[in-house]
This record gives C-alpha cells, sequence and structure tokens, in this order.
C-alpha cells in the first residue's frame, strides 16, 4: 500500500510547534481546574529540552482541543486520539515502563491522558491511567509535604499536582458504588494556595481547613483550596446518597451524615463568598485579555467552587437519591417540614447551578471543563421533575432552566462530545419525568411502582461514570422522540428569566456579557502543525475504502524512539 505524506509550504519546527501548542495548554487548561504543573518551572524545563517526549504528544493532544480553525471539525478528535495513543504507547514500550526517577512528568502525562479518555467515553481507559497517575503520587509520597530539598517551585508543582489528582478522583467518582483512589484520611500535605495576592493565603491541610469554623474567619483561603475542601464534601455526599451501605441515621435526624454534609457545605460556600477575587468593578467589566494568568485562575476556582458546592447539594437532595435513602428508613415517620424544606432547597441549588456555569460562560472568564456538562446535567434533571409541577411559576421556571441548560450543552458540544451526548441524554428523560414526578415527589414516594426499566433509566441520569459512556442505557431503553418532547417556548410552560447574581452568592460574573466562544481572537493551533509535530508522526496512509486516511502508528514511533 502506497504511503501518501502531505508536504506544507512552510514547515515549523518542531520546538515551535511544541511552544505554540505550550501557550494554548497554559491559556486554556492550566489550573483551570487542573494545575498539572507549575508554569515558571515548566517553562525552564521546555527551554533546557527536559520535557519528555510522551509529555509532549500529551500536551499537544490536549492543546488540540482548542483550535478554532474550521477545518478541524472533522478531524479534530481522531487527531487528539492519536497523539495520546502515541504517548500512552510510548510510556508503554519504555524499557524502564513505569519504573522511572522521582520525576512527576509521568504523572503529568497519565492525568492528561486520563481526561482525554474519560472525555472520549472510554472509560476503562481513563479508570485506569488516572488510577496510575494515583498510585504513582502515592509511591513518590506526594499525599506528604514534598521534601525541603526540592526547590520552591517543584514543592509548588507537586502539591498542586497531588490535588489536581484529588479533584480528577473525586469528579470520576460521582457514581454509584465507585469509591475514589485517595483517602481524605491520607492527605496530610497543605492545600494550594495563591500566588501573587497582596495578601497571602492560610496555609492549611484539608483536615485543618474542615476545623477552621471554630477559628478567625478572617484569615485568607485560597480558591484552589476551598475547591478542594468542596471536593471533599462532593466525595462524601456521593457515598451517604450512591452507595446501597445504609446509614444508620435517617437524614432528617441531627446527627446523621446527612446534616453534617450539609453543615460543612455552608461552611465553605461561606469561605468561598469571602474569598472570591473582585471580579470586576460595576460597569467596567474586564476581558480575558485584561486580566493576569493569576486572575484568571483564581476566578475559574471560584467558579469550580460554586459549581461543586451546589452539584453537592443537587447530589445531597436529588429527589431519586433522596427517595432511594428515605425507603431505608420506611418504618419511620418522615417530618413532612424537613421533606419540603430540603426538596424546595434542591430545586434552589439546581438553578444556582445552571446559572452558575451560564453566567460564567457567557462573561468569558474560563473555558468550560468537560465535568460541567455533568454538573448541569444533574441540576437539569431535577428541573425536569418540576416541569409538570402543580404551581405555574415552578413548571415555568423549570421550563427555562430546561432550556437554558440545552442551550448550554449545545454550545459547548464542539469543545466536547460528550456534551451533545448529555442533552440528547436529558430530552429522552424529560418526556418521561410526569410519571417520575408523580412517584417521587409525594410525601412517601413510591419506588415499588417504578419499573425495572424506569429505575435504570433514573439511576443513569444521575451516574457520571454511566452517562460517560456513548452506549448508556437512556438512549436504548428511552430513545428520544422529538414529536413528544415538549415546547419550552409554549404558553403551557411560559417563560421565567432565571435569576443572575444570587447563584454566586451576591458575587457577579458579568464580564462584558458577549457569548464565550473559544479561541477566537486568542492562539490557536494551526491545523498543519501536526503534520510536522514530530515530523515522521504524520504520515497518513490511504483507506483502501477510499475514506479517512489511518496513521501507522508502529511504523512511526519505531522512527520516533530512534530520534529521541
Amino acid at each position: 500500500m502506497a504511503t501518501h505524506r502531505r508536504v506544507p509550504s512552510a514547515s515549523p519546527t518542531p520546538d515551535k510547534v511544541f511552544l505554540e501548542a505550550c501557550d494554548v495548554y497554559f491559556q486554556h487548561c492550566h489550573n483551570k481546574p487542573y494545575g498539572f504543573f507549575n508554569a515558571k518551572l515548566f517553562k525552564i524545563k521546555a527551554s533546557q529540552n527536559k520535557i519528555p517526549l510522551h509529555l509532549r504528544l500529551a500536551l499537544i493532544a490536549c492543546a488540540t482541543r482548542y483550535s478554532s480553525r474550521s477545518q478541524w471539525k472533522e478531524r479534530k478528535q481522531s487527531t487528539i486520539d492519536g497523539y495520546a495513543r502515541g504517548a500512552w504507547e510510548l510510556i508503554m514500550s519504555s524499557p524502564d515502563g513505569l519504573d522511572g526517577n522521582e520525576d512527576v512528568s509521568l504523572i503529568q502525562t497519565l492525568a492528561i491522558l486520563g481526561v482525554i479518555d474519560a472525555t472520549a467515553g472510554r472509560r476503562r481507559g481513563a479508570w485506569v491511567k488516572i488510577g496510575m497517575a494515583v498510585r504513582i503520587s502515592q509511591d513518590l509520597n506526594m499525599m506528604a509535604e514534598p521534601c525541603s530539598q526540592l526547590s520552591g517551585l517543584e514543592q509548588d508543582e507537586r502539591r498542586n499536582l497531588f490535588w489536581s489528582l484529588y479533584l480528577l478522583d473525586r469528579f470520576v467518582c460521582c457514581s454509584f458504588d465507585r469509591p475514589p483512589a485517595i483517602k481524605d484520611s491520607d492527605c496530610l500535605l497543605n492545600l494550594p494556595t495563591t500566588h501573587g495576592s497582596s495578601k497571602s493565603a492560610t496555609p492549611l491541610t484539608l483536615r485543618q481547613l474542615r476545623s477552621q469554623r471554630s477559628h478567625d474567619m478572617s484569615h485568607r483561603f485560597g480558591m484552589f483550596g476551598i475547591s478542594i475542601g468542596l471536593a471533599s464534601a462532593l466525595g462524601r455526599a456521593v457515598k451517604c446518597m450512591m452507595t446501597k451501605t445504609p446509614n444508620s441515621h435517617a437524614p432528617w435526624q441531627n446527627d446523621s451524615e446527612f446534616l453534617a454534609i450539609y453543615s460543612d457545605l455552608e461552611y465553605l460556600k461561606e469561605l468561598a463568598v469571602k474569598n472570591s477575587p473582585v471580579l470586576a468593578e460595576p460597569g467596567q467589566p474586564r476581558s480575558q485579555s485584561d486580566m493576569q494568568d493569576t486572575d484568571r485562575e483564581q476566578t475559574a476556582h471560584m467558579v469550580l467552587s460554586h459549581t461543586v458546592y451546589h452539584l453537592a447539594h443537587c447530589i445531597l437532595s436529588h429527589p431519586f437519591l433522596l427517595a432511594l435513602k428515605i425507603q431505608n428508613f420506611q418504618h419511620s415517620e418522615i417530618p413532612p417540614a424537613w421533606l419540603e424544606e430540603t426538596r424546595a432547597t434542591c430545586l434552589v441549588h439546581a438553578g444556582s447551578l445552571v446559572t452558575v456555569l451560564v453566567e460564567a460562560k457567557a462573561a468569558g472568564y474560563m473555558p468550560v471543563p468537560s465535568v460541567y456538562s455533568y454538573c448541569i446535567l444533574l441540576a437539569s434533571t431535577i428541573h425536569a421533575f418540576y416541569l409538570y409541577s402543580d404551581s405555574s411559576a415552578i413548571s415555568a421556571s423549570s421550563a427555562e432552566y430546561l432550556r437554558t441548560a440545552l442551550d448550554y450543552l449545545g454550545e459547548i458540544s464542539e469543545l466536547w462530545g460528550n456534551a451533545q451526548m448529555m442533552a440528547n441524554a436529558l430530552k429522552s428523560f424529560v418526556i418521561q419525568c410526569s410519571r417520575y414526578s408523580d412517584i417521587l415527589l409525594c410525601h412517601k414516594p413510591r419506588l415499588h411502582e417504578l419499573t425495572q426499566t424506569e429505575t435504570t433509566i433514573l439511576t443513569a441520569v444521575v451516574d457520571y461514570w454511566t452517562m460517560m459512556d456513548p452506549r448508556n442505557p437512556v438512549f436504548d431503553l428511552a430513545p428520544f422522540n422529538a414529536d413528544n418532547f415538549p415546547d419550552f417556548s409554549d404558553t403551557e410552560f411560559g417563560y421565567l428569566t432565571p435569576p443572575t447574581s444570587s447563584a454566586l452568592g451576591g458575587i457577579s460574573s458579568s464580564g462584558g456579557g458577549s457569548d464565550y466562544s473559544i479561541n477566537k481572537e486568542g492562539h490557536s493551533i494551526d491545523p498543519d502543525i501536526l503534520l510536522h509535530y514530530p515530523v515522521s508522526m504524520m504520515s497518513p496512509i490511504a483507506s483502501e475504502d477510499g475514506g479517512s486516511p489511518r496513521w501507522d502508528w508502529d511504523h512511526e514511533l519505531d522512527s520516533l524512539v530512534e530520534r529521541k
């Protein structure tokens, strides 16, 4: 079979290609929300040619997603997957395997590849790579404070890298009976702190952060660290509501884990509000280009902290999950006032979560992490239950939130393919919700009336692990029929504008009001660069049926090893 190579007129050097990819990565991905690198240390290593090839390929794969070039639309994912596969095969084919030195580059590569696999629906591959990254970090004792012999930049990188793995671990474990790999009790290192601010953040461990409620609240806490605290509470909420192990106390009892998590969430939300960065003076919005890198990262973690706060509340009080929890105490008398207040609070948090993400995206402060697709899906399933409420105001509000959520998922689907998948799953789910609402929103939910198919669907739409799978059961068991989908513009549902600032606890996220579109004016990966970096990797072989070309990875990897 003949090999056909494309040769562009101007060939950038591999170094130039890699550096351009780095610019894109640090603008769009770094600390948003995962801080796998210390930017200064990375630049030093790059200038000294100390970035291993597997990490360079992983970075290019990650940066490729943020190109706005129209000619990439048809081959962007295949290019991402190609370079990610090249990075993985280099790791697996290394003579040393996973036994290297104290360098953390292997952890960084595995973490990036895990994110790429997860967003592409390759769940087991993501689970393996994230698990490997966690285990190697534990082998290097990164759950404790870094060795004092390391430079300050190295200590900062290791600390942020471990906590970024912690975030990733907690997000992919928003699932039934899927325990995280990192235990809170094993995390003895300080939380990330904010650099470059006028007032340094107080260094604390995760345990100390949770115990600070009885101390002086005037201390400054970094937003990244607060996000970690909220992710910890999220993990506890998932364990409380999405495991088969029954709790010893009913959720309405004062000594229950349910109320303990609720209390911790409110304490951490207070910290988030007090320590959030000032985004803009009234009437003087700041654009992305006007902001320093530290400002953008702080803002990204501010949005993350509020999003995780609302997500944890939505999981804690989700009508289906709450019904599952209540059935374990069916012989107890459920306090009507508690149940009514819990459901009302859940609906408020679902609306606030949608508002936070939509406003942050419209403000243009940050790209949209893939996990936010799941966050907005989960919140939307709550609104779907109330779509047919007897209250016309609640019904209209939920209809508008659903329309807004579907618009959001549609707009970011160019960036994340799983967003469109979740949008379609949400549409399929909404059609069935009149029956679900009748069963789940009564004083004593009648779970026994749900069929096995209905239970499977209800379980799937709140499970991040299931919804990452392109073959998830929602489509097979509840195929979407556009003829049955409600028209949110119809007078039956009316129009009610969602709140615009309360979701961030009084912090406005407006930054100009224009819709955010990835990379329209900023740095962009030129599609042609992947023809040159590394030069021999891009040798498409024409397919026999005349379709898209494939890549001769075995041949190309051999040549790469020779050139290293």
